[in-house]
């Protein structure tokens, strides 16, 4: 049963000259999502703790539409299905920025991720006003605005939120709707909207794949100097410590370090003592999973390395990576994009390897869709021409 005190009558306090309304309990919620069932577009974000878990803590909830910002917190309420039925609602556009980890927490509050996301992130990038431009650089840059940042290592799980804290969440969405009426009107122009829709699409599907505790190794750095065979290692030990910390709901760190799965795949120690004796591994880490480990080692080394063991070697190929990189920048600046949102290095090793392993037939996603026309062509022509 929610016990939460009644709303507030009024706004909390005004930011931006919107007014902002805090919901603590499910009927303020139902009335509020009641409210943007009918908006056209709504700004949302999100406050979360993840300092000692894998998966984020959710703590606040922020949503702004045409009739001012409400900030919901969802800590002491019992029925959240309301929220879920807006941000599925495909009528609604929903406007945030650099999304992913807000993604994250809206999915693990209402058990489902939202539907027509309007990246402000990422369509500032096709309009061209960088990569990567953080929420208060874009509002600077396009109004001319500069938003605290007073309270972004706050503890937003603590109770009662302090007014620095309330008015840091409501800054955080109180321009995305002028943010989404400007750069969609500029996207408009540039004939880009589509490229955006499908940019975001892979990026969502990217994310989809990322999330697979068999793809864990291709976070862990370092990995590139390891041997096939030894390679292989890595593959079954970070899946391993994937499944591990998401059990146990803790940071991949706090299972073992990086550097120990490195560690463990170049040796392949033999028993608990070599275990212990690795620098990278603590003694209570070799004690706890030792077992766990070497139960990896062994599953990996029963079986031949696979294709992710063995990349194709690029350093003969140094030559051809410079030249794909300036066919990048040259492209970037006839279209004022940022090269990065072309195709970053990593983009553009994958693409090489790809092609060098199974042919131009074997391009990454990322480089089909909106990138074939624009830049793909060019960076293939480019391959073509590689001594």
């Amino acid at each position: 049963m929610n016990n939460s005190p009644t709303e507030p009558q009024g706004p909390v306090f005004d930011a931006a000259g919107a007014p902002v309304d805090l919901v603590t309990s499910d009927a303020g919620l139902g009335e509020a999502c009641a409210r943007w069932s009918s908006a056209a577009v709504i700004g949302v974000d999100t406050e979360f703790f993840r300092e000692r878990t894998y998966y984020p803590r959710p703590a606040l909830v922020q949503v702004a539409d045409a009739d001012g910002i409400v900030l919901v917190d969802p800590l002491g309420m019992d029925d959240l299905s309301p929220l879920a039925d807006v941000f599925t609602a495909p009528g609604i556009v929903k406007v945030m920025h650099a999304c992913s980890e807000d993604l994250e927490v809206l999915e693990l509050l209402t058990g489902s991720e939202p539907h027509n996301v309007f990246d402000s992130q990422l369509a500032g990038a096709f309009a061209g006003h960088g990569f990567s431009l953080g929420y208060r650089s874009l509002v600077e840059t396009l109004f001319g605005a500069t938003l605290d940042k007073d309270a972004t290592r706050s503890d937003w799980l603590r109770r009662p939120l302090s007014p620095a804290q309330l008015r840091y969440a409501a800054l955080d969405v109180a321009y995305l709707l002028p943010v989404h009426e400007r750069l969609y009107g500029a996207l408009a122009s540039l004939g880009r909207l589509d490229w955006l829709g499908e940019e975001f699409a892979h990026r969502l599907n990217a994310r989809g794949n990322d999330k697979r505790p068999d793809s864990a190794f291709l976070k862990v750095p370092g990995r590139e100097r390891l041997a096939p065979r030894d390679h292989a290692v890595l593959r079954a030990l970070a899946e391993w410590r994937e499944r591990e910390a998401m059990r146990r709901d803790i940071p991949r760190r706090y299972v073992l370090p990086d550097a120990a799965l490195v560690d463990i795949a170049a040796s392949r120690p033999a028993g608990g003592d070599a275990l212990a004796s690795l620098d990278s591994v603590s003694p209570r880490a070799a004690k706890r999973y030792a077992k766990a480990v070497f139960d990896c080692i062994s599953t990996a080394s029963e079986n031949p390395p696979g294709d992710a063991d063995t990349p194709v070697d690029l350093q003969p190929h140094a030559g051809t990576i410079k030249r794909l990189k300036r066919t990048v920048k040259n492209q970037a600046m006839v279209l004022d994009l940022p090269p990065e949102l072309l195709a970053h290095r990593r983009a553009l090793e994958a693409l090489l390897r790809g092609v060098l392993a199974g042919g131009e037939a074997n391009v990454p996603p990322e480089f089909r869709g909106w990138r074939s026309e624009v830049i793909t062509h060019a960076l293939l022509e480019s391959i073509r021409e590689s001594p």
